[in-house]
């Protein structure tokens, strides 16, 4: 049984990541049985084990660097360096970690969108709920890469991984309003048509990583 799914762009370019799945683990009851989270609850020495068995999949063997999420669009490297601050004030934390020294990187996501993206010297992880959506942490990612090694949007490669979709997230109308505003038509159910929209947050990831210079051909 794998323990996660690849991205085939990803994989042809022969870059080691994947998007975890829930077996494979050691853990047991409401945790069963790859829980990854260490704050919720779960024993810490399987935690411990599942990570290492992810590791181990992955053919890993250093730790994978995490970071704090906050909802935020700050941008940090493996170390926690801060590669690029927020645009406004948020809590100690960041959604974006970035690999500059063939390090391994990740984020921890439930129904918000992981993005993981490549240039031919760094490799990043980002994290993107409704906020980070918003704030377009995805385009933000592909800003640190560039900021960090000078790499060209139009030659790195972005994998959007699972997460919610439109079929289930229904948000406020003014919510809708605001992202339809943002990222066109596309986003989010008509508001003024439908009193309970649903928003796409794939979508808004997509236009993000557009607008920042990332080929279609190449998401």
């Amino acid at each position: 049984m794998p323990l996660f799914l690849v991205s085939r762009l990803l994989s042809a370019a022969g870059v080691v990541h994947g998007f975890s799945l829930r077996e494979g683990g050691v853990s047991t009851g409401p945790f069963s049985s790859l829980n990854l989270g260490g704050s919720v609850g779960d024993a810490d020495e399987a935690v411990r084990e599942n990570h290492r068995l992810l590791r181990q999949a992955a053919g890993l063997a250093a730790e994978i660097a995490t970071a704090r999420q906050v909802h935020g669009d700050r941008i940090v490297d493996e170390l926690g360096r801060e590669v690029l601050p927020p645009t406004s004030s948020q809590d100690p934390g960041a959604d974006g970690v970035v690999a500059l020294g063939g390090g391994a990187v990740g984020v921890r996501v439930a129904d918000c969108v992981p993005v993981l993206l490549h240039a031919e010297e760094a490799v990043a992880a980002v994290h993107s709920g409704w906020r980070g959506a918003r704030l377009s942490i995805a385009a933000r990612g592909v800003r640190a890469l560039q900021h960090a090694t000078g790499a060209d949007p139009a030659h790195m490669l972005a994998a959007i991984g699972p997460c919610i979709g439109r079929c289930c997230y229904e948000v406020s109308p003014e919510l809708a309003a605001a992202f339809r505003a943002l990222f066109g038509e596309g986003a989010a159910d008509d508001p003024a048509k439908s009193p309970r929209p649903h928003l796409d947050l794939r979508f808004c990831v997509e236009r993000a990583l557009l607008g920042a210079g990332v080929p279609p051909e190449r998401i």
